[in-house]
């Protein structure tokens, strides 16, 4: 049997064909035998009509179609084999039947693995980096220790924007100096992060416009779900109701969700961007690390696999990015 073979946008790939006659007939009887099994006609118990008088019931047409409908079921996964296609949830199969008797046109729809060509990526990252402006670190500095002090004169409720060392003990610090060195510490690590989150979005950014990726829209739609019930949270967490939220937006929750699909998209991509350059570099990971970060999410109550894949996923993904020229500041 002549099969052909296309690829589609969205990881898709279509085969069409024709199931020959001879085998649509092979399967005539075998259809034919189970409708009389499952078909229940007047004056007949279920199963026990004249084959004769079912065949009249269903007619030749129809008989016909359903057998080449069972032949294709039957063949499909020989055909995918043939074709080399590895589909990665049900396919879809129809049958465009024109008479009785002769040869049936056939189309099966598979949604394969998703893919994305990524190279020179180094090269790429380097570039992104040295296109990026360089970040005023004095002026962060300030603003990042600003906001903290804000945030320790709320939480000591005090009335003075100066720390006291009253308002140090408070907060556990032997005193107000101490408070002091805390804070600008952490700020510092602060401005530290936001310097390496800007490095991974220009990088990301400069991937993700250099790969060439063919995603399923299934992959897409999902993650966007994902994405959409995050927000749902997030906006929980402020204490305004999604209806109530909206309202505000003056959308509605399918909008939300089609307008997530480009967030969403990238986000995808880069999982498999990241998974591509992983696998060409030969990145491993650190079976004792992973180990240890993993035990301490069960510890917290994360399954065991789950606590594992994600550990998993994530010290793999840090060891590209330090491939990429974006290693994470040290916490320690």
């Amino acid at each position: 049997m002549q099969t052909k073979k296309e690829k589609r946008k969205n990881a898709e790939v279509s085969i069409t064909g024709a199931l020959p006659k001879e085998r649509i007939a092979e399967a005539k009887e075998k259809t034919l035998a189970r409708i009389v099994r499952e078909v229940e006609l007047p004056g007949f118990r279920k199963g026990k009509a004249p084959v004769e008088r079912v065949r009249e019931y269903v007619g030749e047409k129809a008989l016909w179609k359903e057998s080449a409908e069972t032949a294709l079921r039957d063949e499909l996964e020989s055909i995918l084999k043939q074709e080399d296609v590895l589909p990665i949830m049900p396919v879809s199969a129809g049958i465009s039947l024109s008479e009785t008797g002769a040869d049936a046109p056939f189309e099966i729809v598979a949604i394969v693995a998703p893919t994305c060509d990524i190279r020179d990526y180094k090269k790429t990252a380097e570039e992104a980096l040295a296109q990026l402006a360089p970040l005023d670190e004095t002026t962060e500095q300030a603003q990042a220790e600003a906001a903290l002090k804000a945030q320790t004169k709320q939480m000591t409720q005090s009335e003075s924007d100066n720390i006291t060392d009253e308002n140090a003990k408070k907060l556990g610090f032997e005193n107000a100096q101490a408070l002091e060195f805390f804070l600008k510490e952490e700020a510092g690590r602060a401005v530290k992060e936001r310097e390496v989150q800007r490095k991974r979005s220009a990088i990301a950014e400069a991937l993700i416009q250099k790969a060439k990726c063919d995603l399923p829209h299934v992959l897409i739609r999902d993650e966007a779900s994902r994405l959409l019930e995050a927000t749902k949270r997030d906006v929980a967490a402020q204490g305004v109701p999604f209806n109530e939220y909206l309202k505000r937006v003056k959308k509605t929750e399918s909008e939300i969700q089609n307008d997530l699909e480009a967030p969403a998209e990238k986000r995808v991509s880069l999982d498999i961007i990241f998974a591509e350059i992983a696998r060409s570099e030969k990145v491993e990971p650190d079976e004792k690390e992973e180990e240890r970060l993993a035990h301490a999410l069960v510890n917290q109550g994360v399954d065991h696999d789950a606590a594992h894949r994600y550990v998993r996923a994530t010290v793999l993904r840090e060891k590209v990015w330090d491939l990429l020229g974006a290693k994470a500041e040290s916490k320690l």
